[in-house]
């Protein structure tokens, strides 16, 4: 099964899946906050996969996927995710 992923592709869903999971470990509370973290990480790095490669920006790459675009867009999805939460909880 795993034959027919590309490698790219394998590797960013792997860090996305390990930055919500550290998100989680860390601040999460219930099953629902991880679904919302996986989802966000996983949009954010795919936005910042996009950004890079349409600006080519010559940051380091791990074969076809830009790691350091992909994982700040990634964080910065999962911090506005997190914000957003914090405070509908504190604001009903």
């Amino acid at each position: 099964m795993l034959a027919f992923v590309p490698p790219a592709l394998l590797l960013g869903i792997l860090l996305s899946v390990a930055y919500a999971t550290l998100l989680h470990l860390w601040k999460g509370r219930s099953l629902r906050d991880l679904l919302l973290y996986l989802a966000a990480s996983a949009v954010g790095f795919a936005v910042g996969q996009l950004l890079g490669l349409l600006l080519q920006i010559p940051f380091p790459r791990m074969g076809q996927v830009h790691v350091v675009e992909a994982s700040i867009f990634a964080w910065l999805a999962l911090i506005g995710v997190r914000e957003l939460t914090v405070a509908r909880r504190t604001n009903p």
